[in-house]
């Protein structure tokens, strides 16, 4: 088959370029850690954790929505379609955050935060907009089938203009502090923009442009729905922790989690590659009700995906400790049971394959809310119990414990619904 003999190229590139995303994040991370220390680093990630909260409702679920809606038009060739979602996602995009910023803006007049806190949000709300039109725009690139150049902007440009001002703080000794950090944020996510607004209009096909936009509102707002939940369980499962360890114990903790994710981020490169390339071939072989070359998809994704990620998780539970100690410091010590923890919970999700992206990609988004659903009142309910008591490593078995509860769930769901096995067979 055409899209199975493929995937395997396409995975190698765009896996390759996701070694070197992680690997720039990662040596980010690195620098950022070193130089502002447990503390400060914790605080600045508890910034990003709340703002990334707020956007939720920016973005919640319509990267997921244009990119199956994008390779639906595609196939079906209709321009019309494809000028009219452009504009709709971008005037959703400018009427949200909008929304959202006015809210925070509300929060700081009437000092629902700290003074510390809110100093800072004040220059990372204008993140809000500018992730959400990035977020919008890989999507879009990816749902026409250029996943190399929807990951270029954010996951290449971004983290490698930060380690250039980073290095440049380093040799002219300026101080390390959360209020810089978050502005060269904007600095970098700005440019990440528009560059993704160059990359869509080099690529979207010519035809758009001697068109009429054609608006399918109802369908659009209908099928956004699922995916706004979906996306916002999603983004709860995974911030929550931050904001609940920064809220019950030091902020120095939420350092040592943090620094663990950064080990959990090259553990899921692979599947985060797969995904790129699986999500709008699944969506069009189910389009064309070609269930017998989705299957052949899955079996080869996750394969890849194993033998892949597998290794990388199994090197981080042996070496992780004395890996932390030589990259980010003695202090950061406390990080590697964390790791291992979060190790365990993504070699089971590694193993069960793309759950969550089938049933997105084949229509079944709605069906997959009710154990979203379970999965975030479990971890919620998880985190307010042991976080409180065993700190960041009750968040780790928190996040690890729902994760494989989601994957479990979610497996049934797609078998259920698709006749498609996700899992490693």
């Amino acid at each position: 088959m055409k899209n199975s003999s493929t995937i395997g190229k396409k995975f190698l590139s765009t896996a390759s370029l996701q070694i070197v995303s992680r690997g720039l994040s990662v040596l980010a991370g690195l620098i950022l850690a070193r130089y502002l220390g447990p503390e400060e680093y914790g605080l600045y990630t508890y910034i990003l954790s709340i703002i990334a909260i707020v956007t939720i409702p920016v973005i919640a679920g319509l990267p997921q929505l244009l990119i199956r809606e994008v390779a639906h038009i595609e196939v079906e060739e209709n321009w019309a379609d494809l000028k009219g979602l452009f504009r709709w996602s971008s005037g959703f995009v400018v009427l949200i955050s909008s929304l959202m910023m006015l809210a925070v803006l509300l929060a700081l007049l009437f000092e629902l935060v700290t003074e510390t806190t809110a100093h800072l949000l004040w220059f990372a709300m204008l993140l809000i907009p500018i992730k959400s039109f990035s977020s919008k725009q890989g999507a879009i690139l990816n749902g026409l089938s250029k996943p190399i150049l929807g990951l270029l902007p954010e996951f290449i440009l971004m983290p490698f203009m930060a380690i250039f001002i980073y290095t440049f703080f380093i040799l002219f000794n300026t101080a390390f502090t959360a209020l810089l950090l978050i502005k060269v944020q904007i600095f970098t996510s700005v440019l990440t923009m528009l560059l993704g607004l160059y990359l869509i209009h080099k690529n979207t096909p010519r035809e758009i442009f001697k068109v009429e936009p054609n608006y399918s509102f109802k369908k659009w707002n209908r099928a956004l729905l699922p995916f706004s939940l979906m996306f916002f369980i999603s983004t709860m499962n995974s911030e929550l922790a931050n904001v609940v360890l920064g809220y019950f114990k030091e902020k120095e903790t939420v350092g040592f989690f943090k620094v663990a994710l950064q080990g959990i981020t090259l553990v899921t490169l692979g599947m985060t590659a797969v995904n790129s390339i699986l999500g709008p071939k699944i969506a069009k072989s189910y389009r064309k009700n070609n269930i017998a070359e989705a299957q052949e998809l899955l079996k080869k994704s996750v394969r890849l995906n194993v033998c892949f990620s597998i290794p990388i998780a199994l090197l981080l539970i042996v070496f992780g400790e004395w890996l932390i100690t030589i990259f980010f410091g003695e202090s950061f010590k406390p990080a590697y049971q964390i790791l291992c923890i979060l190790c365990v919970g993504q070699i089971i999700n590694i193993f069960l394959g793309s759950v969550g992206l089938v049933l997105n990609m084949t229509g079944n988004e709605r069906n997959s809310l009710k154990s979203l659903f379970i999965t975030l009142v479990i971890n919620m309910i998880l985190l307010f119990t042991l976080v409180p008591i065993y700190g960041s490593v009750g968040a780790a078995l928190s996040v690890s414990i729902s994760l494989v509860i989601w994957n479990l769930l979610m497996s049934f769901e797609v078998h259920k619904l698709t006749k498609l096995k996700t899992w490693l067979t």
